[in-house]
């Protein structure tokens, strides 16, 4: 692995408006203050690829009193093109695929704790 290699490649971004769980967006929002040298919109960025990769589609339940909020977010092109084709597989709508990426990942950091 040479010493580029960790950073993505330029793409196009498109600018998505999606609904995440409050908590999980301050978690990440606390994330990427305190911890990785990423914006959240990154940190989701990865979550998502992550999930495409692994298709690795669980179900969470909903905590009581959570809330959605609407995020605008910059969105890798080849992103949004691998959760349509998810979408389509599991019919499962974005949101809940986004939900589901970044549930994932936190517990995924969780677990390595």
């Amino acid at each position: 692995m040479g010493a580029f290699d960790r950073f993505w490649k330029k793409e196009p971004l498109t600018k998505k408006t999606i609904e995440i769980d409050s908590d999980i967006y301050d978690k990440i929002t606390e994330l990427s203050n305190n911890k990785y040298d990423a914006s959240a919109s990154k940190l989701i960025n990865a979550a998502i690829e992550e999930l495409i990769k692994t298709e690795e589609i669980k179900i969470y339940t909903k905590q009581k009193g959570s809330i959605q909020i609407k995020h605008s977010l910059y969105v890798r092109e080849s992103l949004i093109i691998g959760l349509d084709k998810l979408k389509e597989k599991y019919e499962l709508s974005i949101y809940k695929l986004v939900d589901i990426a970044l549930r994932n990942a936190l517990s995924e950091l969780n677990s390595k704790k």
